[in-house]
């Protein structure tokens, strides 16, 4: 799970970089609107973290995750 959650982390942290620099409005946005802009950023986190968990768990139930761990590892010989 911790991995899950480092992982998530990562790419939601990518995403807020992609998003911050492709619009040239953001950052007065985020200057005017302080309130609004955490708002959003913690409800796309909470967005973002049920999406992951909601397919973590798909996975989960239907089995798919115990077929992936016994996949052998093509590094090690």
């Amino acid at each position: 799970m911790f991995k899950l959650i480092i992982i998530y982390e990562i790419v939601f942290i990518l995403f807020w970089n992609i998003l911050y620099h492709s619009s040239s409005g953001v950052e007065n946005w985020f200057q005017e609107r302080f309130l609004s802009a955490i708002y959003t950023v913690l409800s796309t986190m909470a967005l973002g973290f049920s999406i992951v968990y909601i397919i973590y768990m798909t996975l989960k139930i239907s089995g798919i995750s115990e077929k992936l761990k016994n996949i052998r590892d093509p590094r090690k010989n």
